[in-house]
């Protein structure tokens, strides 16, 4: 079938609705929409209409491995915080990433039906059937209704957003195209893309409950609108777009589809606006949303990103019943898709707040776990990355050269299920976590964006404000907002003696949010609205872990204390042509040539 941003037709839509329906908490609808069903028929029954709104739901993307995303990869891999590599490499990898061939970029606008794999344009138009037909479903009440619509709504603003992060301004669509339609649009200037999200994003949020039931878990609510609306601000304010000069010359740049066409301060204030309005509504709602804390830091944090209904994430996909431990995505994990690096392992600071360092001999001596087992670090490493000694299959991970986990330049083979990726001496668990302890059964669950993210978005603005050190209604600095994420695993509090304001208060917030949200595609976006290449500069690094023992020549004589050494070695199976051989236009991902041939508006993105 062919690939199109706008032009589906009215029954092909619906055809696609033959996968599997989504489904929200524990209510199961029996059945999805059939391929024989019309436009009239779906919208003669309530139970059809919500299938179809179900089926817009699946349009929102997850961050596991699929094959729209760096062919099977993991968006952090072409970031500091992991690596891609499997054999060949994704196309940043190779340096082969050009218009024509797009869809291994960081963002693809395409459908990819043998995948089951929905593009935001697919989604768009789905969700502008529903708005427009809706209101002929009979035994709908008008609540029923209102509410739908809201969701709907939120669902085209998502997507905007994401193409937003990735392409720029693009033409807006406002209504569900016919064949027989003027397809003749133009990408929208950044200002225009901001006012006109921001404005659905405004009337999603009227339409829409705070907060909804544990059954209605993944709906979208008016709390993910505001927090959106934050994270679109913040983006919108970010030097890649908020400067005095493109990020790169070309007619996209000419046309401000890329950047503003200046500088401005006063878009920080509407990101930091846009983050105090979430605390009030929140506050108004008897502050629903809340960082889980009770007391046990691993154990929260965990909570926070993976269990359902936990009151920390603001807007989650769903886009599966439960998790598949031996799906596609889970097999892509295990080979090579996305090794921790060590430069990430090493961002993660001592319990005491810290910074870790393999030039301290205590630290080289014990690095992860003390004698006794006891964690050192940032518990928000250990259920990031998988680490040699730590609980793993009810037993501990053995990382090492001999051990049960054997890393695949150690020997390791490619049938074990972890011993590929422990290519770095780490493995991924956010996610993909222990499987037979904890995805077995799991319902699923990604969470798209959560609360932490608001907070630290605040954080950020204020500083770049110059008001970092200023108290704001809620009586917090921009400390106490980092604090607020810190606090919840137990960390030493961020100072102004630790963190000046300016610069150093600004890389310390970055690195908050690489450490709170790894594997939850963050880090990427920062690199990209930050202009921050030179994390990319960086030589990766991996851990090469060997066991000490009592007698050199007894290799069967392990030490009666958990004791290892260590040899940092740089460089990874895969190099970083893009990286090498660096060009601004990176910042962006390219619209696919295809679309841009078809002559209906779309300007390339500068450089591609």
């Amino acid at each position: 079938m062919k690939k199109h941003i706008i032009g589906y037709s009215l029954l092909a839509s619906l055809a696609f609705m033959s996968c599997e329906d989504f489904k929200f908490g524990d209510k199961f609808l029996e059945k999805p929409i059939s391929d024989e069903m019309n436009i009239d028929s779906v919208y003669a029954k309530k139970v059809y209409a919500e299938q179809a709104l179900n089926q817009v739901y699946h349009s929102l993307p997850d961050f596991m491995p699929h094959n729209n995303r760096l062919n099977w990869g993991v968006l952090e891999s072409i970031t500091d915080l992991a690596d891609h590599n499997k054999a060949g490499g994704s196309l940043y990898h190779k340096g082969t990433l050009t218009s024509s061939e797009s869809t291994g970029s960081a963002y693809s606008m395409m459908y990819n039906e043998e995948h089951g794999e929905f593009s935001a344009t697919y989604g768009i138009r789905q969700a502008y059937i529903f708005l427009e037909n809706v209101d002929r479903v009979p035994d709908m009440t008008e609540e029923e209704k209102r509410i739908r619509k809201g969701e709907a709504k939120m669902i085209i603003a998502y997507h905007y957003v994401q193409m937003f992060r990735n392409l720029g301004g693009m033409p807006w669509v406002d209504h569900a195209y016919k064949p027989d339609d003027d397809m003749n649009m133009e990408r929208m200037t950044v200002e225009e893309a901001v006012q006109k999200i921001c404005a659905l994003i405004d009337e999603a949020a009227e339409l829409l409950p705070w907060s909804v039931s544990a059954a209605d878990d993944g709906r979208m609510t008016a709390a993910g609108a505001l927090a959106l609306k934050s994270r679109l601000l913040l983006f919108a304010a970010s030097p890649l777009f908020n400067s005095n000069e493109p990020y790169m010359a070309g007619e996209a740049a000419d046309k401000h589809y890329v950047w503003w066409g200046n500088q401005d301060n006063a878009r920080w204030q509407d990101a930091l606006d846009a983050g105090l309005d979430f605390l009030r509504k929140n506050q108004e709602n008897g502050e629903f949303y809340k960082l889980v804390d009770t007391g046990n830091p691993r154990n929260d944090f965990y909570t926070g990103y993976f269990e359902r209904y936990n009151k920390e994430v603001l807007i989650s996909s769903h886009r599966w019943i439960r998790w598949d431990l031996n799906g596609n995505a889970i097999n892509q994990v295990r080979y090579l898709v996305c090794t921790p690096t060590l430069n990430y392992v090493d961002m993660f600071q001592m319990k005491d707040g810290t910074e870790f360092s393999w030039d301290n001999p205590d630290h080289r001596d014990y690095p992860f776990f003390d004698a006794d087992g006891n964690e050192l670090r940032d518990p928000r490493l250990y259920e990031t990355v998988v680490l040699n000694g730590d609980k793993f299959w009810a037993r501990e991970a053995e990382i090492y050269q001999g051990g049960r986990e054997q890393p695949k330049f150690m020997g390791g083979g490619q049938n074990w299920r972890w011993a590929a990726q422990g290519y770095t001496g780490f493995a991924m668990r956010k996610h993909v976590q222990d499987q037979l302890n904890e995805l077995q059964n799991k319902f699923y669950q990604c969470p798209l964006m959560r609360l932490p993210e608001v907070y630290l978005n605040i954080a950020e603005a204020m500083n770049e404000l110059g008001i970092a050190e200023q108290r704001d209604e809620f009586g917090r600095t921009a400390y106490d907002y980092v604090n607020l994420v810190r606090g919840r695993v137990d960390m030493w509090p961020l100072t102004p003696e630790r963190a000046a304001p300016g610069e150093a208060l600004r890389e310390a917030i970055l690195k908050e949010r690489a450490l709170e949200f790894g594997y939850e595609e963050v880090r990427y976006y920062d690199i990209v609205r930050w202009k921050h290449k030179d994390y990319l500069d960086v030589p990766l690094r991996r851990l090469e872990i060997y066991p000490d023992y009592l007698d050199p020549d007894d290799s069967k004589k392990p030490v009666k204390q958990r004791h290892f050494h260590y040899e940092i070695k740089e460089g990874m199976e895969n190099r970083r042509v893009w990286v090498e051989e660096w060009s601004n236009r990176y910042y962006l991902c390219p619209i696919p040539l295809e679309e841009i041939n078809k002559k209906y508006g779309l300007v390339q993105n500068p450089g591609w």
